[in-house]
């Protein structure tokens, strides 16, 4: 029997901030996709300026939460093409996560059941955090998997760094549809001096707007 092998989806796109938020100090922020299905992907966001530019929430156990946003955070909106409900992730530096779902335009919010996403970044305390969490879900015991991770921080964090880097990935084979999806990859970005920056694909908006259906762009592809 043949083992299945999927396609991947690789793409890097940036984003942009809404002109009525322009940020302070920062000069870019792209995303890189890796994409193979709703249930199965990994989205890598890159500030294009060193962290202490930002004002980053301090590494914690990962866990879920609420109000992430309020914060510097990473987003991802997910959409069936053709349907008005659609998915929301929000990928916090602290290591703490959210989802929820929505029936429509921020319409019948519940919480998303989902398996937790790996968060890993270029903050040294957060990927030890982040790997613990996941080498102890594994089945690793805890202080094990502790010295693990911290022996896997490597380079992260060796020296000064130009750009601070979050990686977000789910790997749920019982999470999302069949078919492709209509994707609004966005950030909020807090400055150190306090300035605060809305970043997306598309801004359709007059004010920043990360629910907006038309914000929903890039077409991301079906499993084979």
């Amino acid at each position: 029997m043949e083992a299945l092998v999927l396609e991947t989806f690789l793409s890097v796109v940036p984003l942009i901030p809404h002109p009525d938020t322009p940020p302070s100090a920062i000069g870019s922020v792209v995303c890189s996709i890796s994409w193979q299905g709703p249930g199965n992907w990994s989205f890598d966001y890159i500030v294009g300026e060193p962290p202490e530019a930002l004002r980053l929430p301090p590494a914690v156990v990962p866990a879920r939460a609420d109000g992430l946003w309020q914060r510097t955070c990473f987003e991802l909106f997910l959409r069936r093409p053709g349907e008005a409900g659609y998915c929301e992730f929000n990928f916090s530096p602290s290591g703490e996560w959210a989802a929820y779902r929505f029936d429509g335009y921020r319409e019948g919010m519940e919480q998303l059941v989902v398996k937790p996403p790996r968060i890993t970044s270029t903050d040294p305390a957060q990927f030890a955090a982040g790997m613990t969490a996941h080498l102890t879900a594994l089945g690793i015991d805890a202080e094990t998997a502790k010295m693990m991770a911290e022996l896997n921080v490597g380079d992260v964090g060796d020296g000064p760094s130009s750009q601070y880097a979050l990686s977000a990935l789910l790997e749920d084979a019982e999470f999302g549809w069949a078919g492709g999806a209509l994707a609004s990859i966005t950030a909020v970005i807090e400055e150190a001096d306090g300035t605060k920056s809305y970043w997306a694909l598309a801004h359709p908006g007059e004010k920043p707007d990360f629910h907006h259906p038309d914000g929903f762009v890039l077409e991301l592809p079906a499993a084979p």
